[in-house]
């Protein structure tokens, strides 16, 4: 945010931070911000939340933890690495992103990220998809291609 043009940052953790002030995490200036929002438009929280999902469709998120051996992780990174994946289960991988971790696109409303952890033998695995059923279903069916 330093660096480059950025209105919002944001993190997995929930903490978010804006542009114009400091460029750290700061809940309660969201909160002001959000507040001020909701007295500008009239509109309560709820409602402002489903213009989101018009715009951008219903998505579901979830994140795992592979509690896994340093070897096997170094492994299925390696395998990251060489573009050995080309499904999970039935989803065909379509793209793959390499900016933070490992994105793989199935398609434009189903995706799953592989991200290694830098500190512990810990694989966290990403998944967005159009219902949490199915978000499970894509981690469940990575854990086991990649685990095995």
């Amino acid at each position: 945010m330093i660096k480059e043009d950025v209105l919002l940052g944001g993190e997995e953790s929930g903490g978010i931070a804006v542009k114009g002030h400091i460029p750290e995490r700061d809940g309660i200036w969201m909160g002001l911000i959000i507040w001020e929002f909701m007295a500008k438009s009239g509109k309560t929280l709820d409602e402002l939340i489903e213009e989101v999902y018009a715009i951008v469709g219903p998505f579901q998120f979830e994140r795992n933890d592979l509690h896994i051996t340093e070897e096997l992780k170094q492994k299925i990174i390696a395998n990251c690495k060489a573009n050995n994946y080309t499904s999970f289960g039935k989803y065909q991988i379509r793209e793959v992103q390499t900016i933070d971790g490992f994105k793989y696109f199935f398609d434009d409303e189903r995706w799953v990220m592989i991200r290694p952890s830098g500190t512990e033998p810990v694989l966290r695995t990403y998944a967005e998809a159009p219902t949490l059923a199915e978000v499970r279903e894509i981690l469940n069916a990575t854990a086991q291609t990649i685990c095995n």
